[in-house]
C-alpha cells in the first residue's frame, strides 16, 4: 500500500517537474511511478547533462 501511494506522489511530481523544465513528460512519468525517488536522481542527471550539451562546458548558466 505504501508502495502505491509513494509511486502516486512521484507520478505528480515528475509530471510537475518535467513540464517546468521541457523535458519529455511521458517519459519520465512512467519512470516516477517505476522507479520512485531513483526517477528524481536520473531526471536531475540527464536534465544537467542536456543543459550542458546545449549550451557548452565554458558557458555561465544563471538559475532564477
Amino acid at each position: 500500500m505504501f508502495f502505491v501511494f509513494l509511486s502516486c506522489v512521484f507520478i505528480a511530481v515528475m509530471y510537475l517537474e518535467a513540464i517546468k523544465k521541457g523535458m519529455p513528460v511521458k517519459r519520465w512519468v512512467f519512470l516516477g511511478g517505476l522507479l520512485g525517488p531513483a526517477a528524481w536522481c536520473l531526471f536531475n542527471l540527464h536534465y544537467r547533462r542536456a543543459l550542458i550539451r546545449h549550451t557548452g562546458q565554458n558557458a555561465c548558466i544563471l538559475n532564477s
